[in-house]
């Protein structure tokens, strides 16, 4: 985007462009102001702002969580998260006094404090394992904003949980409030996404595909093959890849020797409706409109194949375009994903079908509701859900064309959460509670290493828990998962430890996860399950029994951790790993994939590495106790450079390793490795 900053204004008067200084929403330490949370105890992760977008106008930059799917936080490397907008907000529409008045908070722009203006600041209570039940929810975010020229208050709130039947969404209330003195009528609210179904810089972000699920009468959204050149054709295949194909953006594209192929944008993503106030015209439809993301501030300045796909811009279009816009049905593709034709579903609906078109796959949702009527005093409330899903995560990190097949499976993964939000929703936000996380956030799991493992210790569940529902301490045991391949998994299930014979360490369960190989980080998370229930659930007795209910995954380590090597002596013991080193380590952890570790060195050396010429380039100093040493840290990102932090070239190395431990002072050892990228 090169313009960052609009104002937006009401219907009648002068078509108007400004930008705004990043200091003009400067206000009193007392004043309120826009500011944003984070949220992050479920699977999907969203920084949120009181204007109920997502975004980072002001700040820029990818370091912010924008529907994160699976979330996790970021490292060094802002590139190492998915997120799958580029920005959100919402439209609307008010007709006062006899006169219509646009309005649209983009957080590609700063707030205009001219149009909008903050009520009340972002809060976020974090109510883990519903330490509070009467709160609903493990995460509530709540803030408050004015639309001046209604004279409306919209309070927002955002609801998240880590229950494993209900971590793959964030509901979100929107309040609607008439403060003025005068009737709004032909009201309309569209909530609105910029679709970016990519990495962040890496990814493509102009090839996404929105599809039409029939069953809930709605658009969802996908990463699809690159477009060819500026068309609504599919490109070439790659030279370079399992599946010679962009779907699902494999890792494997970009080189002929990749060894990574998972699928980085495998994710299906939609909003969709929870529940809505009565119309003032009932027999008015929703309106579903897919426009040019590229297009916005006319960016591109290019001409839409259908006129009403140009992105909607209060100052830069016509009111009627404003308008025109909020009440347009996009057509629906020719068929479902599967292949199913249409043509039958649109005509029952009343619209029509049409292949995309070559700006279709820059998507921004544009979806609406209306028209509603406010009297002064009068609230509306609309209920939305942002949802994702997306095949199992072993067949996403193993890529290639069998799990490329199984992409679709997201889509059905992700109505099944949109169902699962309703059916919480409808109930209150009543829910089966799971026994409470050992632990709660990243890190927050005590890791040691060991000779040749890992120690995995966490608090137990006191005696005195009770489950809220049935009044008993029904916790039966703790499940230990282990991942080598990323901090979101796979997962595989390494010990499932009953609570009664749970092994106890300086008043902590103590795991030991012992034969691990040397030079390959892993990461943990651990869960606590209860017993299930053969009587009715008292949240609702139409429930006759409870199965074992296990908690929520919410506690993963950032940043691997790896198997200690013993020391020794015997400097024939030495070995570098992984060696030859190819292409990358397969640690997929950010920042590991150019670790090198020396492993089974003496408690105190120094490292050499010398070029097969004899030039010197890079000396450790190893002072730990332990039998291993990394070529560099992820915390210095040093992994692989020499003495003035250059990365070094493919090629054959030598080191050095001379021991310091007492009695073997000036024994050394020289061996060689390769590294081939």
């Amino acid at each position: 985007m090169k313009a960052l900053h609009a104002v937006l204004r009401p219907f009648g008067t002068a078509a108007m462009v400004c930008t705004l200084l990043l200091g003009a929403m400067a206000a009193p330490a007392s004043a309120q102001v826009f500011d944003f949370k984070d949220l992050t105890r479920a699977r999907l992760w969203a920084r949120l702002w009181n204007s109920g977008g997502v975004g980072q106008p002001t700040l820029g930059g990818q370091e912010y969580y924008k529907y994160d799917y699976p979330g996790h936080a970021l490292g060094s490397n802002v590139n190492d998260h998915a997120g799958w907008l580029l920005w959100s907000g919402y439209m609307a529409w008010a007709d006062i006094g006899g006169i219509g008045y646009p309005f649209r908070v983009l957080l590609a722009y700063d707030h205009n404090p001219t149009y909008i203006s903050p009520v009340e600041g972002t809060q976020l209570i974090r109510n883990y394992n519903m330490a509070d039940a009467s709160l609903k929810a493990e995460e509530i975010l709540t803030g408050a904003h004015r639309i001046n020229e209604y004279d409306v208050r919209v309070d927002f709130r955002a609801l998240a949980w880590s229950y494993p039947d209900y971590d793959d969404f964030i509901i979100q209330e929107y309040t609607f409030t008439n403060e003025g003195s005068n009737t709004i009528t032909n009201f309309r609210f569209a909530p609105t996404g910029a679709m970016n179904i990519a990495l962040p810089i890496l990814g493509r972000s102009d090839d996404d595909v929105f599809e039409w699920d029939i069953e809930h009468e709605a658009f969802y959204f996908r990463d699809g093959i690159e477009r060819d050149g500026n068309t609504a054709n599919p490109a070439p295949p790659r030279q370079f890849g399992l599946t010679k194909s962009d779907l699902g953006e494999p890792a494997d594209l970009g080189a002929p020797s990749a060894i990574n192929h998972e699928f980085l944008a495998p994710q299906y993503f939609t909003y969709y409706w929870l529940d809505k106030p009565e119309k003032s015209d009932p027999s008015e439809r929703d309106h579903m409109n897919i426009v040019d993301k590229s297009n916005l501030n006319q960016h591109s300045n290019r001409i839409q194949d259908d006129p009403l796909n140009d992105n909607p811009e209060v100052d830069f279009d016509p009111d009627s375009y404003i308008y025109q816009s909020l009440t347009y049905d996009q057509p629906l593709p020719p068929e479902t994903e599967d292949g199913q034709s249409l043509a039958a579903e649109a005509a029952r609906l009343g619209l029509t079908t049409r292949p995309r078109g070559r700006f279709e796959y820059h998507i921004d949702y544009i979806y609406e509701t209306g028209p509603y009527e406010m009297a002064p005093g009068q609230s509306l409330k609309f209920v939305l859900v942002v949802a994702a899903g997306m095949m199992d995560m072993e067949y996403v990190a193993a890529g290639g064309p069998e799990n490329e097949a199984r992409l679709p499976e997201g889509g059905v993964k992700l109505w099944e959460h949109v169902d699962a939000a309703q059916e919480l929703y409808d109930r209150g936000y009543e829910a089966p509670d799971p026994p409470p996380t050992p632990t709660n956030g990243n890190n927050s799991l005590t890791l040691t290493p060991i000779p040749l493992g890992i120690k995995v210790q966490w608090p137990a569940i006191p005696d005195s828990y009770r489950d809220p529902d049935y009044n008993v301490n029904d916790v039966a045991g703790y499940r230990v998962y282990r991942s080598t391949h990323r901090n979101i998994g796979p997962w595989t299930m390494v010990a499932d430890i009953p609570a009664n014979a749970a092994e106890m360490e300086n008043g902590m369960v103590t795991f030991n996860d012992s034969g691990l190989e040397l030079g390959v980080g892993v990461y943990y998370t651990v869960t606590s399950y209860d017993t299930g229930h053969n009587s009715p659930w008292p949240g609702d007795m139409s429930v006759t029994s409870l199965p074992s209910l296990e908690s929520g995954q919410v506690n993963v380590n950032v940043d691997p951790v790896y198997p200690q090597a013993q020391p020794s002596n015997n400097l024939d013991d030495i070995r570098v790993y992984p060696n030859p080193f190819f292409q990358h380590s397969q640690l997929l952890g950010e920042g590991e994939r150019y670790r090198i570790e020396f492993v089974n060195i003496p408690a105190q050396c120094t490292i050499r590495i010398y070029t097969l010429a004899g030039e010197l380039v890079r000396v450790i100093d190893h002072t730990d106790g332990s039998g291993d040493e990394p070529w560099g840290s992820r915390a210095t990102a040093d992994y692989q450079v020499n003495e003035y932090l250059q990365r070094v070239a493919p090629g054959i190395y030598l080191f050095h390793v001379e021991s310091h431990v007492p009695g073997h002072e000036g024994e050394s050892k020289v061996g060689k490795f390769v590294i081939v990228k």
